[in-house]
């Protein structure tokens, strides 16, 4: 890839240096492109997830309000809109908690073999 530049921004005058940019040849390594896709497909999975549960509530609330706003105990105040809301807090720490797990064990691991390989 090349890119040329101008001495001035809006410069029509002839490039006075041109770049030459090198592809980084780990880019084209197929490990790579593995690698990519599977943190891809796991990263949307998680974001897909969570997208249902999240608007899962919110449509409960929107539709079904008497759902969330039942009581938990007859007598008390409090309803199930409110666990069921701090639960998904919870639900949202989880997800992260297992997307670091999985970023620092097996995408870490596989980043660290396809940089020793292309060391070699």
């Amino acid at each position: 890839m090349v890119h040329t530049a101008s001495a001035q921004p809006g410069d029509a005058s002839p490039p006075s240096a041109v770049y030459v940019v090198a592809a980084n040849p780990i880019l084209q390594d197929p490990r790579f492109q593995a690698l990519v896709h599977r943190r891809r497909t796991f990263a949307w999975s998680l974001t897909a997830t969570m997208l249902i549960v999240y608007f899962g509530f919110i449509l409960t609330l929107a539709f079904s309000p008497q759902t969330l706003g039942h009581p938990i105990s007859s007598g008390l105040p409090s309803t199930w809109g409110i666990p069921v809301g701090l639960g998904m807090f919870v639900f949202t720490f989880l997800l992260v908690a297992i997307y670091v797990f999985r970023a620092n064990t097996a995408f870490d691991a596989a980043i660290a073999e396809i940089k020793q390989g292309a060391q070699k």
